[in-house]
């Protein structure tokens, strides 16, 4: 979606931002998940920065889109 977004003219600070967030979330969740098998806050929150980063870019491109 970020490939997307970019060849849809998005500027890069955005792109940059969400790809960094995007990261961030990614390493979050890896980091809580080898802590513990179970529930742990960065797992909870690795996950829940990916869903927000994919929401985003999807409204993103869906208003791109159509606009």
């Amino acid at each position: 979606m970020l490939w997307l977004a970019e060849a849809q003219g998005t500027p890069s600070a955005v792109i940059h931002g969400l790809g960094v967030a995007l990261i961030g979330s990614r390493i979050l969740h890896a980091y809580g998940l080898g802590r513990s098998g179970g529930y742990s806050i960065g797992r909870f929150y690795g996950t829940a920065g990916t869903w927000l980063v994919m929401i985003i870019l999807s409204a993103l491109l869906l208003w791109r889109g159509v606009a």
